[in-house]
């Protein structure tokens, strides 16, 4: 079928499929904390002694009070681990699925989509949750705030099409989850999480917002740390990478759909 028809089987198909997709989220939910004493409430406790560390080490470094850095720390913490986290199992989402998806017609990006959205549901949930404490220690509150849930979307569209297309591309290179670790680390530092933008060199400044991850961390530290709305143009870079990513997620999908289950 030509990809606009792809794109409208895959829609029908995401309404179809809804439940499974439940299922799926609330199972990777249950299985990621099985036997563990906190459970649910590790999503919480790793990000806030992640902010701590890298507030206590690099506060003084940049001459920040600890509790302004921690804010800004951890506004950029949290979409940064939205980000890596969904690669991360998004790339084996697929692999992963193999057992399952020989035993039963199921839609292929079903399963990057439950990852991606396992990992929007403990986004939501810690950043209300770190909000509450960021409030207490002093955080700006403005009318930012009331544009997270679209910044959460955005950021949703970015890294599901990137989920799906590297999620496709393991299923033919299983190395490719090694490299995704190594590529994430780097990429780190890339991103304005344990620096703030204006204590950088000008021609650095401008070599990181070559990085598409950069602008969505700088969505949601307008929101969060500065208590601003976005400007059009942040919006409008972050649609189109948005738009972009997905596209090209579905378009590795739509090439090689009826190939993948061959390859597994």
């Amino acid at each position: 079928p030509s990809f606009a028809m792809y794109v409208a089987t895959s829609m029908r198909e995401m309404v179809f499929f809804r439940y499974a997709l439940g299922y799926l989220v609330v199972n990777s939910l249950r299985t990621r904390y099985r036997r563990s004493y906190l459970g649910f409430l590790w999503s919480l406790v790793n990000p806030l002694l992640t902010m701590i560390v890298i507030a206590v080490v690099f506060s003084a470094l940049w001459g920040m009070k600890f509790s302004d850095f921690g804010i800004y720390v951890f506004s950029g913490l949290l979409p940064w681990i939205f980000f890596a986290n969904s690669l991360n199992y998004g790339c084996s989402s697929l692999v992963n699925a193999e057992k399952f998806m020989k035993k039963i017609y199921v839609a292929k990006r079903l399963f990057p989509l439950a990852v991606v959205g396992t990992e929007t549901i403990n986004l939501v949930l810690s950043m209300v949750s770190l909000l509450l404490l960021a409030f207490a220690v002093g955080a700006k509150v403005g009318w930012g705030l009331l544009f997270l849930p679209a910044a959460v979307g955005l950021m949703f569209m970015f890294v599901l099409g990137l989920a799906i297309a590297v999620s496709v591309v393991n299923v033919y290179f299983r190395d490719l989850p090694y490299i995704t670790q190594v590529v994430l680390m780097a990429l780190f530092y890339a991103v304005p999480v344990i620096y703030p933008m204006e204590k950088l060199p000008e021609i650095i400044q401008i070599l990181l917002t070559f990085n598409p991850v950069y602008h969505f961390i700088v969505l949601f530290q307008t929101c969060i740390y500065w208590g601003r709305i976005p400007d059009l143009a942040t919006w409008g870079i972050c649609l189109g990478f948005g738009l972009l990513s997905l596209a090209v997620g579905m378009v590795a999908l739509h090439k090689k759909d009826r190939d993948l289950i061959y390859r597994l």
